[in-house]
């Protein structure tokens, strides 16, 4: 059954509630996917689709090899985010599209993929980090936003059966190791070995220690806000895993 929703800026988009064999296994939410009806999260929608468009006119000098797949934390490589100056150093050159928005659950991503044009030539890579608004402020448990991850990763592979997926763990969050929220994203990030080996091409790769000192302590020079890097914990980040996603995408 589907359902036909008028969205802003004239971006018209068909919403599947759920196929038939989803329904009988009564999906929960983090693997149902859902629009999000804010009128920046659809321009944001929308200037992303237009930047596949433009990946995909032969007269256009423009190219996407890196998906970069995730909620807030992946946003802030954006312009006027700390994590703006590498984002244009390390990610920028491997001509990767930012598709992390703030605030988004597996499902809003889940949406997101399946309303986004395919890519004419397919990425060679992309990287996922996203659960940690399912859980902790949310309502879903580790284990639903796990299977979320899953759903996500599936999708990417379904859209794209050549590309390679990075999955990274959900970062840690508040400052002290035996917080519920620190606690909820290890029970999650334990699931993801075993959800994600079967799917052809990803790679599971857990950097969440690089921001901890050795009691498992996270320093506001980090996060400030204790989930959102400073410029250095985009600096980690970029470190961890920009050699793994050349290695994937096959430059040197």
């Amino acid at each position: 059954m589907k359902r036909i929703t008028s969205l802003l800026l004239g971006l018209t988009v068909s919403i599947a509630t759920a196929s038939a064999d989803q329904k009988a296994a009564k999906p929960h939410p983090s693997i149902s996917a859902q629009v999000r009806l804010s009128s920046w999260w659809i321009a944001r929608h929308a200037e992303k689709m237009a930047l596949v468009e433009a990946a995909n006119d032969p007269k256009k000098d423009t190219k996407i090899e890196l998906l970069m797949v995730g909620d807030s934390i992946t946003h802030n490589f954006d312009k006027g985010g700390p994590g703006e100056a590498v984002w244009q150093k390390q990610f920028a050159p491997l001509n990767a599209l930012n598709l992390g928005f703030g605030g988004d659950r597996t499902n809003h991503v889940l949406w997101r993929l399946a309303h986004l044009p395919q890519l004419k030539t397919a990425p060679k890579a992309a990287s996922l980090m996203i659960g940690t608004n399912n859980i902790c402020w949310g309502s879903d448990q580790p284990t639903q936003a796990a299977d979320g991850v899953q759903a996500i990763a599936k999708k990417l592979n379904e859209m794209y059966p050549e590309m390679e997926i990075l999955v990274l763990g959900v970062f840690p969050r508040r400052r002290n190791l035996d917080h519920p929220h620190r606690k909820e994203i290890i029970e999650l990030n334990s699931y993801l070995p075993k959800l994600l080996k079967d799917i052809p091409n990803v790679t599971y790769m857990d950097i969440g220690p690089k921001f901890l000192d050795d009691k498992g302590f996270l320093a506001e020079e980090m996060m400030p806000d204790t989930t959102h890097p400073s410029e250095k914990g985009h600096q980690i980040w970029a470190d961890a895993v920009v050699p793994k996603l050349k290695e994937l995408m096959g430059k040197k």
